[in-house]
Parts: C-alpha cells; sequence; structure tokens
C-alpha cells in the first residue's frame, strides 16, 4: 500500500502521460482512503490547469421547448479533460508546483480560517471543483430527485418562473454500457448503452432513437454531477462570471452568479433554460467526501430571484436493478423508430421564411408525402391519431408570416405566424425550423 511521503514524492508523476499505470493506479486508491493526499491533488491538479491551454467544451443545444420527437444532436457532450499528447517534463512539473506551494498553502488557510462569505476569484472555485471532480472518479451509480418548475405536457428540458414544482429522477449506472434513467410525470426516458426510448403514456407514444437523441436536451448534464462542474470550470475561464464561498464544518457552498449565453436580441427565449438565462446557482458540498450534496438553480429577472430547480437528494453508489433500464410498453403498444431526416429538395437552400410557408402550404393541400420527412408528427403510426392531426390542419389558411429571429443558444430561427383553420380557429405562434443536420434540410422543429 502507497503510503502519504510516497504519494507525495510522485505527485508530479500524475500530469506525465509516461508514468507507469500501476504507480497512477496506485496513487488514485491511496486518494480514495486519504482526503489530505487527494486534496493535495486537487489543488496540484487546479494550479497544473491553470497553467496549460484550457479545451473548449461543446454545449448542448437549448433546443425547442416543445419538440417531443426526433431532435437529434450533433455529439454527445464531451466534459472530460484531454491532455496534452506531448511528453510532460518533470523537472517543470516538480518547480511550478514548488514555487507555487506557499500560494497555494495561503489560500488554503485563508478558506478553512474564514467561514463567512467572500467574493472569490474564479481559480478558488475552480480548486474546489476539481477536488470534488476528483472525488466522483470512482463512482459506480447514483440517484438524483429533483424539484423543477416547469410543465407536465412539457419537454424535460422546459423550465419557467411562472411554472410549479414537479419531481423529476434520475438513476445512472457509471459501469457497463453505463445506462440510465429519466423520469417526470408523463414523460420517461431510458437508454440502455445503445439507444434511447421516449414513452409517453398520457399520449400513448412511444419513440426510440440513436444514443444521441435529445429527448432530454441540456437536463442530460445532471446524468453525471462530475461533468456538472467540469462544465463549471469551462465555464469559468470563458465567461464572466462572480463567485461567493462559504465554509461550514460540514458543508462547502459554492454560489455562481452568472448572465443568460446566448443571442438576445429577440428575448423570446430568455429564462427557458439554465444556460439562456440570468442565473444563479449554487453548489454544496460535503466537507469530509467534497461529493456534492445537492443543487439550486435560480433565474433572475425583473428584480427577482426565483428557484426554478432543487436538487433535493443525490444518493451514490447504490444497487440499480436492471429492470430499471426498461420499459414496459402496453400490450398492442409498439416503438417508433426516429431518424433523421435526410436531404429534402424542397427544404433545402432556402430561408427559413419560405421553409414555414412551404410547410403550412403542403398542411394546407394536405400534401404531407411532402413534408413528411421534415415534421416528425407524420411518424406517427397510431391511424388515429395520425387522422386527427391531418383534419386539424387540412384546409388552413396563411394570415401572415413575420420576420425569421434567432433568440438564445437555438440553433435555428423562429418564424412569426398567424394561420386560420378549416374550423374557423385563429392559431398564433412561431415556427421553429432548424437545419443543422449534414444536409441543410429545414425541420419543423415545434411551434404548432
Amino acid at each position: 500500500m502507497m503510503d502519504c511521503n510516497a504519494f507525495k514524492n510522485h505527485l508530479a508523476d500524475c500530469f506525465d502521460e509516461q508514468t507507469d499505470p500501476a504507480l497512477v493506479t496506485a496513487m488514485r486508491q491511496h486518494m480514495q482512503e486519504c482526503a489530505s493526499c487527494a486534496n493535495d491533488y486537487a489543488q496540484a491538479k487546479a494550479l497544473f490547469y491553470s497553467l496549460k491551454p484550457f479545451p473548449s467544451f461543446q454545449l448542448p443545444d437549448s433546443g425547442l421547448k416543445q419538440r417531443i420527437l426526433n431532435q437529434i444532436e450533433k455529439e454527445e457532450i464531451e466534459m472530460k479533460t484531454r491532455e496534452n499528447k506531448r511528453p510532460v517534463h518533470r523537472k517543470w512539473i516538480r518547480r511550478t508546483l514548488a514555487v507555487a506551494a506557499s500560494v497555494v498553502f495561503i489560500v488554503t488557510v485563508f478558506l478553512l480560517a474564514d467561514r463567512t462569505p467572500f467574493v472569490s476569484t474564479a481559480s478558488a472555485a475552480e480548486n474546489i471543483m476539481l477536488k470534488s471532480i476528483n472525488a466522483m472518479e470512482s463512482l459506480r451509480s447514483m440517484f438524483i430527485s429533483m424539484q423543477v418548475r416547469t410543465e407536465e405536457s412539457e419537454n424535460f428540458d422546459f423550465i419557467g418562473t411562472d411554472y410549479g414544482f414537479m419531481e423529476y429522477k434520475f438513476w445512472k449506472q457509471f459501469t457497463g454500457k453505463k445506462p440510465w434513467r429519466m423520469e417526470k410525470p408523463g414523460r420517461t426516458v431510458v437508454f440502455d448503452g445503445e439507444k434511447q426510448y421516449l414513452y409517453l403514456p398520457d399520449a400513448s407514444l412511444a419513440f426510440t432513437a440513436d444514443r444521441r437523441a435529445g429527448f432530454i436536451e441540456w437536463m442530460r448534464i445532471f446524468l453525471e454531477p462530475k461533468k456538472i462542474l467540469e462544465f463549471e470550470v469551462a465555464f469559468s475561464k470563458e465567461n464572466h462570471a462572480e463567485y461567493k464561498i462559504e465554509e461550514t464544518k460540514d458543508e462547502t457552498i459554492l454560489t455562481v452568479n452568472a448572465e443568460a449565453l446566448g443571442d438576445f436580441r429577440n428575448n423570446y427565449l430568455k429564462n427557458t433554460s439554465i444556460l439562456e438565462s440570468d442565473n444563479t446557482r449554487k453548489y454544496i458540498f460535503d466537507s469530509k467526501t467534497s461529493l456534492l450534496k445537492t443543487f439550486e438553480l435560480y433565474i433572475n429577472t425583473k428584480g427577482q430571484s426565483v428557484k426554478v430547480i432543487e436538487v433535493r437528494n443525490i444518493a451514490y453508489n447504490i444497487p440499480v436493478p436492471a429492470s430499471t433500464f426498461v420499459i414496459n410498453l402496453p400490450q398492442g403498444m409498439q416503438w417508433q423508430e426516429l431518424k433523421e431526416p435526410g436531404f429534402v429538395r424542397k427544404f433545402t437552400k432556402i430561408s427559413s421564411r419560405e421553409a414555414a410557408k412551404r410547410f403550412f402550404t403542403a398542411l394546407s393541400k394536405a400534401d404531407y408525402e411532402t413534408i413528411e420527412p421534415v415534421w416528425d408528427v407524420l411518424e406517427i403510426k397510431d391511424p388515429e391519431k395520425l387522422n386527427a392531426v391531418k383534419v386539424r390542419f387540412a384546409g388552413l389558411e396563411i394570415l401572415s408570416l413575420g420576420t425569421a429571429f434567432k433568440s438564445g443558444l437555438y440553433p435555428g430561427e423562429f418564424v412569426p405566424y398567424k394561420i386560420k383553420l378549416k374550423s374557423g380557429e385563429i392559431l398564433e405562434h412561431k415556427l421553429a425550423v432548424r437545419n443543422d443536420n449534414p444536409d441543410k434540410t429545414w425541420i419543423v422543429d415545434g411551434g404548432i
């Protein structure tokens, strides 16, 4: 077994790709048993990465909040820090760590001695988060229960200050195929390690798509607390955020105040997701284990701070039955496969406004062959439900189409419209269309 002296002598070796893997494994095992050495490693890691170019992170698209069908993301979020592929010079590492040791010590003493909140630099906040990230390296499973302000009929990713709280539940296995399950009233999504499955019991609908499907959009980040913190580390380096740290005997509380990200020349999507809101994020860590205990999100709007997400319970390394990651459909119901639209000539190389016009025109003429590839609703296999959609929109009249605009982080555009149904009903909303697929085909993402 490695002791503390041996660990400290080999600390710099952790950052060298040429280090013997057996030594790295022994050091990781020692950190699991020794909080002091784990803290030394976290501080050294924070310092080391502050002196290296930090990798860029691809954030998940916020997407349209009414979307319930085929939302394929470009890639899964990749939050794991990549090491520089060139060999790292051990002497340079040791010299760097030695020069900074006194500074780190002073900062650490200050954090432990002062129990009152203080405005922190991003560096001090990163140190806390990196320490927690390291503590999560050996997780096997996790359960999360959280309260979210949302509507039952909306997607997982939809939040808003005007809604009541609903309970979300998450299960995640970090071993094997790393399956997960997320559920809220009226909606369940399961990933079995290969495909995602979305079940809407109230609508008697069940869809399946590949692992990249955006059935849960940016809520995906809650499936792995470590990635939340890795995002925060990247965020602190790329954005102007304010940090506050509070220390108690049992907890470390990190509060982040940040401005909304995205294009808000039009505020249509403002305050509908974490990243697209002026918000306050509060992380509460267990002082002994460094593991995340709870999380709170407040949206700051109209001079008020409204709590919209509260993680009330996180349980780590608990038994999770394999049946958790299976959805048993009612007898007679089958899964409907969702796929990318591919190249659709009539919806390629045109403006978003023209795409909206062609979409409504086809609906009016019951020309479903033209729009089926770009409107997932027409993939519904239930004849009764599909016929209801067709009857509702057949013979509609386009009263007006407004100027398309972008909002927030949504990769597509919104086209204001006003239509009159054959029944005489007037619908006025914003059609969401996006063409961020390989074929640049406009698809209808929601808003109808």
